[in-house]
């Protein structure tokens, strides 16, 4: 089976023969490995081929191992990356019965099992004849090329051929250098690995293939595009064709290799016409090396022109001074007698449309040359010439260039806004330039430091959004933007932009380094040590009564008067209290310290107010009497004196009580009397002032 298939191929091969030469020539006899990633989501699958035949002969003897260090995570350098071994078993390619189940459902493998396993790989040796030996080399290098190519158009043909891997093992914000090598070095012969680096977040992004064209002949029709922007991008192309601008077929089973690119940097495929009255649309896609299709083209159209002759050929393109642009064409053959005019067309497209810049009547003398006086700085040119008989004929296009060293200007209102989530929206004025290209955005945490761009791809819009992280201690973030024209020349960096992250992370929080009871002072005495964090703005401290848990603010202050003590005086003896300090930061974050309880005691209770007696002389007694807004008051305890005598203890009273009455007295004597109340847990209280009466 993969015998008949691979006959199918090499009729096919005859179109590629370009691209089995080239290859060979490129990879001549290098010893080393080649290596390519594709991130996808969750996954990173790995590419790599030989690029000599010894190469590829010591891979398929030996395998290939597959080792991933991993270089950064979340931006972060890893000092020392370890390697972890993804082939436990060297990766080598299918056998001979593999492979035959394996074509069933992927028929590019038949061709890998004939070029691998199938006859005439053997070597000659150069005793045996140079040319033979030379011609050995080239055939083992076709067939090398045949096969990595299978292997560029399926990942499954990659695989059964030992060249393909999928690490699924990778995690997002880490970022992974990949060495591939040969599971075993030749004696003599150092096979030199490859090395890939990417991460999750470089997803590859498909262009669809630039600058598509078009040139129809009799029943012919040649297609040019934009290679050299996507050769590491694209290993083959289909290109497809339609009648309808709808519908459109692939002009080949198999996928198209285009010639090299030319000085232009175009390469070149050429479809026959089934009908040169018939309008044909043609679009183009590429093939990447995982197998993975591209988007289309644009769609180009074109029609068959019955056989001419000759067609006019651009033999010369001078730029003059960076301003103007001669151009010099040929006109084979018998064409110069048969046109009766020539028209100079232009475009800034390869693609076109292409508009008349000049037009020479040739009837009588023929015009072989013009000068543009005011070129673009891109151009495409074609020369049209028209017929005797009305009909026109072009040239190919031709691409001709001002040197461009005038730089855009510096963009201009570059501003910003981060939200809670830290996503940044950056907007700034639109450049004016007309060969303006694009814009580049960067980023850095410090306005010292070197910044990295932040955008994977040019801008075309002067906008750009952004995701930073919230949890760093890094206030600020700050951007710069630059501009770029066509020819890539660069403009200037803005001047930083800075914003600020919105904060999350609460300052440190202060330290009570002292709380205590002060009975000298009455009151309680508080000591802390401040936040160390720069950012807080406001200190507020409140005091928590443990019986009922009500809070209380009793001080506040800023940052511009810092204090580390404060003396609480305004609390009630024989209650129990604990402090909070909280510390809130410019974005309305908070941190607190709780100090220990304090119990406010001093065993004394303020002496007895509103003490006063009066003589009832009718009554013949003392009548004393007295107010007291302590709380949980027992008894009252009265003393008495008589003229000079000490001062003895007359009478306790109940602690509801407010007036005492004193009828042991005798007329002729001074009586003296002083009070103090014995509180709940005997707290006392300081002995009121004297009050003398004479009876």
């Amino acid at each position: 089976m993969y015998r008949k298939f691979f006959t199918g191929l090499l009729s096919v091969s005859l179109l590629l023969m370009g691209y089995g030469h080239t290859r060979a020539q490129q990879q001549q006899s290098e010893h080393r490995i080649v290596g390519i990633a594709n991130p996808k989501p969750g996954k990173i699958q790995l590419r790599w081929s030989p690029a000599g035949y010894i190469a590829w002969e010591i891979g398929n003897k030996y395998g290939y191992t597959v080792e991933r260090f991993t270089t950064s995570v979340n931006g972060v350098l890893v000092p020392h990356p370890q390697p972890v071994l993804l082939t436990t078993q060297p990766l080598k390619p299918y056998t001979l019965q593999q492979m035959e189940a394996a074509a069933r459902k992927e028929e590019r493998i038949a061709a890998i099992a004939e070029l691998i396993y199938g006859e005439g790989g053997k070597k000659v040796k150069p005793e045996e004849g140079i040319g033979s030996w030379f011609e050995n080399q080239s055939q083992n290098d076709w067939r090398m090329s045949m096969a990595l190519l299978s292997c560029d158009l399926s990942v499954a043909t990659a695989r059964a051929a030992g060249l393909f891997l999928e690490d699924s093992t990778v995690r997002p914000g880490e970022r992974y250098a990949y060495r591939i090598s040969v599971a075993q070095q030749p004696k003599n012969l150092v096979i030199d690995t490859a090395i890939v680096v990417t991460a999750l977040n470089e997803t590859v992004l498909l262009v669809r293939p630039p600058e598509l064209a078009i040139v129809c002949a009799d029943s012919t029709a040649t297609l040019g595009w934009l290679t050299n922007l996507t050769r590491g991008m694209y290993s083959a192309y289909v290109v497809e064709r339609g009648t309808d601008g709808k519908t459109f077929r692939p002009v080949s089973d198999l996928p198209i290799l285009p010639t090299a690119p030319d000085a232009a940097g175009f390469s070149y495929y050429q479809d026959s016409l089934p009908d040169n009255d018939v309008k044909y649309y043609y679009r183009v896609k590429g093939i990447t090396s995982f197998g993975e299709y591209g988007p289309y083209s644009q769609v180009v159209i074109g029609m068959g022109i019955p056989a001419v002759a000759e067609r006019p050929i651009m033999d010369t393109i001078i730029v003059i001074e960076n301003k103007k642009i001669e151009l010099r064409w040929l006109l084979p053959g018998d064409l110069a007698k048969n046109l009766a005019s020539i028209v100079v067309t232009r475009s800034d497209k390869g693609s076109g449309p292409f508009l008349p810049i000049a037009t020479f009547k040739t009837d009588k003398a023929p015009v072989y040359s013009y000068i543009d006086p005011r070129p673009m700085n891109t151009n495409y040119y074609k020369i049209k010439g028209i017929t005797k008989r009305g009909k026109a004929i072009y040239s190919f296009p031709y691409f001709a260039q001002l040197i461009d060293s005038i730089p855009p200007d510096m963009p201009k209102g570059l501003a910003g806004t981060v939200d809670s989530t830290g996503v940044v929206t950056l907007k700034w004025d639109n450049n004016t330039e007309q060969d303006l290209k694009g814009y580049r955005v960067f980023r850095g945490n410090s306005a010292k430091e070197e910044f990295t761009e932040v955008t994977q791809e040019i801008l075309s819009v002067p906008a750009f959004t952004d995701t930073i992280t919230l949890h760093t201690l890094t206030s600020k973030v700050y951007y710069k933007v630059i501009a770029l024209d066509k020819n890539y020349n660069t403009s200037a960096y803005t001047p930083a932009l800075i914003l600020k992250r919105p904060d999350t992370i609460a300052p440190s929080a202060p330290v009570f380094t002292r709380a205590l009871r002060s009975d000298s002072l009455k009151a309680a005495v508080l000591q802390w040590h401040n936040s160390t964090s720069e950012d807080v703005v406001k200190y507020t401290l409140y005091r928590i009564h443990t019986k009922d848990s009500s809070r209380r603010e009793i001080a506040g202050w800023d940052s511009a008067h810092l204090r580390e003590s404060y003396t609480d005086t305004a609390l009630v003896l024989g209650n129990t209290y604990f402090y909070e300090l909280v510390v809130s930061d410019d974005s309305g974050n908070k941190s607190k310290d709780i100090s220990g309880d304090i119990w406010f005691e001093t065993g004394r209770r303020p002496a007895v107010k509103g003490w006063k007696g009066a003589v009832d002389m009718e009554k013949k007694q003392v009548v004393l009497s007295w107010e007291y807004e302590q709380p949980d008051v027992k008894q009252y305890r009265i003393y008495r004196a008589k003229n000079d005598a000490p001062y003895i203890l007359y009478r306790t009273v109940e602690g509801t009580t407010h007036q005492a009455v004193d009828d042991e007295i005798m007329v002729g004597n001074i009586y003296k009397y002083k009070i103090t109340a014995v509180l709940k847990g005997d707290a006392k209280a300081e002995m009121s002032r004297e009050v003398s009466l004479k009876y």
